[in-house]
């Protein structure tokens, strides 16, 4: 017979939390290195700084929707919490555009 383990939601929330935090600040540092490397007129900076910024943004929007879609109190837990939500217009990138979309005939 299995063992059930039990799980303190309190704490789970905030490692999940703290881990994704710790992604979205990796993910940062990786665009603060791609600027340093390249600058910002490379070509590698333009084809990688849109995805990374987008992968930030999805994280930030993952890490906001456990914020408060879920029934914990974070200020209590110690973890600050915006209570507003901004999201900043896309950067128009001179060149062709890498988005998916329909490519039909």
């Amino acid at each position: 017979m299995a063992t059930a383990r039990v799980i303190n939601e309190r704490e789970y929330l905030k490692e999940v939390y703290s881990e994704l935090e710790a992604i979205k600040m990796k993910v940062v540092a990786l665009r603060s290195d791609l600027t340093s490397i390249t600058g910002r007129e490379g070509i590698m900076f333009r084809e990688h700084d849109r995805h990374l910024l987008d992968l930030a943004e999805y994280i930030d929007w993952k890490l906001q929707v456990l914020e408060k879609g879920t029934p914990f109190d974070w200020k209590a837990a110690g973890t600050i919490v915006e209570s507003e939500v901004s999201v900043r217009p896309p950067e128009l990138t001179p060149g062709p555009d890498f988005s998916g979309g329909y490519i039909g005939g």
